[in-house]
């Protein structure tokens, strides 16, 4: 996992979420976690954004899938 690197997960139905790493970072317990833009691409087309920040191994677990570059 790298800055800039996106990757994507299917949440439900047609529901397309894609994140982009934007910072990886470790905590006061030495924990690292990644700050990263998502984009929920909706089925009518509409598409929202928002910060987010996960451990890095949640972020790892949710989002398996690389975006190809």
């Amino acid at each position: 996992m790298q800055i800039g690197a996106q990757y994507r997960r299917v949440v439900s139905g047609n529901v397309t979420e894609t994140a982009e790493v934007l910072t990886i970072t470790t905590d006061s317990l030495q924990i690292p976690h990644v700050r990263f833009m998502v984009r929920n691409n909706l089925p009518e087309g509409s598409c929202a954004r928002e910060q987010r920040t996960l451990s890095a191994e949640s972020f790892t677990r949710l989002f398996s899938e690389r975006v190809a570059s």
